[in-house]
């Protein structure tokens, strides 16, 4: 997908917030905001947003000498998102039907994205409060088939603190009630918020499937960037499940270099030219399956 204007914007917004994460030094911030600026217009509008994201918080982690600077929020993402577990367990539990309220809870931790703009611990309560009754652009019918229809599935998480309520849908691919194959895989480096194996194993679940890092450090998947072993996993499951909108960016949107049998998006519409592109609204949870 081409690089529109206001997705230059918004990766410029990206780079001053995360160079304010990085560093309180302002001399930093501005060097880094030049040189995210010169990228960003060198690049023009051919660049698709994933990968000139990517080299913009290398940039962002280069200058202010920084290997990770959301790390303290990733852990703080995990922590509240693990402290709200036993809750939405009950939840689940009284839930009617209880593969669309987990589904849903999982694509609402989707809320948890520094990409586009600060959060806060109250707008995550209540993406999850709401999750139940929100607006679905898609079909848990249609996921759940292809899901029976799968022996093999890899799991590609998102963000840390999203990654809590994504154990609870890996729980049930992984449970007898189900019993699937399922290797889940993080991205292999920091970059943003996004979630490392270490963040799978604080949520606990490497102890429910097979964990690995992409091998690497790009937005969404960048298949120059990951490694021979995820790859390979990629082209032979029999069902991705790819979360949040960096993966669908790359994944979703125009031929890719490796194609799987079946791949299931899901993720919060928090994008209005994605939104639109899937046929839905501003705010939406979302299932897309190509």
């Amino acid at each position: 997908m081409a690089t529109s204007l206001d997705c230059m914007l918004c990766l410029l917004r990206q780079s001053l917030e995360a160079a304010r994460f990085a560093t309180p030094d302002v001399e930093l911030q501005t060097k880094i905001l030049e040189k995210t600026m010169r990228t960003t217009l060198d690049s023009g509008l051919d660049s698709d947003p994933p990968t000139l994201g990517t080299i913009i918080h290398r940039i962002v982690r280069e200058v202010a000498n920084d290997p990770d600077p959301y790390y303290a929020e990733k852990k703080r993402f995990n922590k509240l998102a693990l402290d709200q577990t036993p809750q939405v367990r009950r939840w689940i539990e009284n839930a009617d039907d209880k593969f669309g309220t987990i589904v849903r809870l999982a694509i609402a931790g989707n809320s948890i994205d520094f990409a586009l703009g600060m959060i806060d611990d109250r707008l995550v309560d209540e993406s999850i409060r709401k999750a139940i009754d929100q607006r679905l652009a898609g079909s848990t019918d249609a996921l759940r088939a292809a899901i029976d229809s799968s022996k093999t599935i890899l799991y590609l998480t998102d963000n840390a603190g999203e990654i809590v309520y994504d154990r609870l849908l890996i729980e049930l691919l992984a449970s007898p009630a189900f019993k699937k194959d399922v290797t889940v895989a993080t991205r292999g480096k920091p970059i943003l918020n996004d979630a490392l194996v270490e963040d799978a194993q604080e949520a606990g679940i490497d102890r429910i499937a097979r964990v690995i890092g992409n091998g690497g450090d790009g937005l969404g998947v960048l298949f120059d960037l990951t490694s021979p072993e995820f790859n390979e996993l990629f082209a032979n499951a029999d069902l991705v499940i790819a979360k949040g909108l960096a993966n669908y960016e790359t994944l979703g949107v125009g031929p890719t270099k490796i194609t799987p049998k079946k791949i299931a998006f899901l993720f919060k519409a928090k994008c209005p030219f994605i939104a639109k592109r899937c046929g839905a609204e501003l705010g939406d949870l979302v299932i897309k399956i190509q």
